[in-house]
């Protein structure tokens, strides 16, 4: 497991350090102190800088230049250095502290040669190429050392093999890594993950987090129909509910619905690796909080996987209280980690720290 977390360069964070982190993390802090931001940052180093995981973060915030055409947009890579500034020497450094040997990754700014610049196809559109590039180093070694820059400074997804093609796990990756955004994963992309869940004890896990919301649920399947064919729809499931003869589309149950069962169905691919997810409490109700941290937990010690998640709800906050004073075991495994603007470190409370400030309403967030 990451122990801690060292951010220099990055986005907001000129040299932030997260310490004390333990199976569970809940981030909290204000709006755009940097809780995505982080979150971001443990997902490009737990996928040792595939350069795939810089897309879809690039992609999940709009960071797009001006499309050449719908079938070839252009990511803007300035806003991953602190101050936007795109120069040679711009550069952001990532590194976890574990029980293994320590991890980092370095995205650099540089001159490429000749081998890793992209080829002009005036009759595609395509603008002369750039003699910069995005160097990517670490330890371990990443798949990809140079992603080529465009001259308007951007990542072109023609560089990086059909990136929005490829769901899920990286090649090549050490550790498994799941990216829950505010909207959750898409039709697709759980598709694609169901075919590892089905006919396994996760499904069982599945089929739990769905009955938290509607205890008429009897059964889940997915849809027989292509990945590409859900895009970034909530479709490709359906439901049997008890004293219904038809089944139900999940996209009729609601956000809170998606929401459990992309936890559910994520974190089971995640096995010894590293699950992350932005605004946890998305779409639900507060009476289902602690029975969603309970699902969290179990499979976080069952799965040896590790989970950073962020909220703005102190409901949210008060129900992790309620795990902590409920599982004996909680004691080392749960943690609040508080990020201020300009405060160079996170400020950790531990579990018996989270179970007091719920029981006093001490303001946390």
């Amino acid at each position: 497991m990451i122990s801690s977390i060292q951010i220099r360069g990055y986005r907001g964070f000129v040299d932030f350090e997260m310490s004390g982190l333990e199976r569970v993390n809940l981030l909290v802090g204000t709006n755009n102190s940097g809780k995505t931001s982080v979150l971001e940052a443990l997902y490009l180093l737990t996928s040792r800088g595939a350069p795939i995981a810089l897309w879809q973060v690039l992609w999940r915030r709009g960071e797009r230049l001006p499309e050449r055409s719908p079938n070839s947009p252009e990511m803007d890579v300035c806003h991953l250095f602190t101050g936007h500034d795109l120069h040679i020497g711009s550069k952001f450094t990532l590194t976890a502290k574990n029980e293994s040997p320590e991890k980092h990754v370095t995205f650099t700014i540089g001159e490429i040669s000749d081998e890793h610049s992209q080829k002009p196809n005036a009759s595609e559109g395509v603008p002369v190429p750039s003699r910069l590039g995005l160097h990517i180093k670490g330890i371990p070694t990443p798949p990809a050392s140079v992603i080529p820059l465009t001259r308007s400074g951007g990542v072109s997804g023609d560089s990086l093999d059909s990136p929005r093609r490829v769901r899920g796990r990286f090649p090549g990756d050490e550790v498994p890594a799941q990216f829950i955004t505010t909207e959750s994963l898409s039709g697709g992309e759980l598709v694609a993950l169901w075919d590892k869940v089905a006919l396994t004890s996760n499904e069982e896990r599945v089929l739990l987090a769905l009955q938290f919301l509607e205890p008429g649920i009897e059964r889940i399947a997915a849809q027989a129909a292509t990945q590409s064919f859900y895009g970034g729809q909530r479709g490709g499931f359906i439901i049997r509910l008890k004293g219904h003869e038809r089944p139900v589309p999940i996209g009729s149950m609601g956000d809170g619905m998606w929401r459990m069962m992309a936890m559910a169905i994520a974190i089971a691919q995640c096995k010894g690796g590293v699950l992350l997810i932005d605004e946890i409490d998305t779409g639900l109700h507060y009476t289902v909080m602690e029975k969603m941290w309970r699902l969290i937990f179990g499979a976080a010690k069952e799965l040896d996987v590790q989970v950073f998640a962020s909220t703005h709800s102190y409901d949210c906050i008060k129900s992790l209280a309620e795990l902590c004073y409920s599982e004996t075991d909680a004691s080392e495994n749960v943690t609040l980690q508080r990020i201020e603007v300009g405060n160079p470190k996170a400020v950790p409370y531990t579990d018996n720290e989270i179970e007091i400030a719920a029981e006093k309403n001490i303001e946390v967030r």
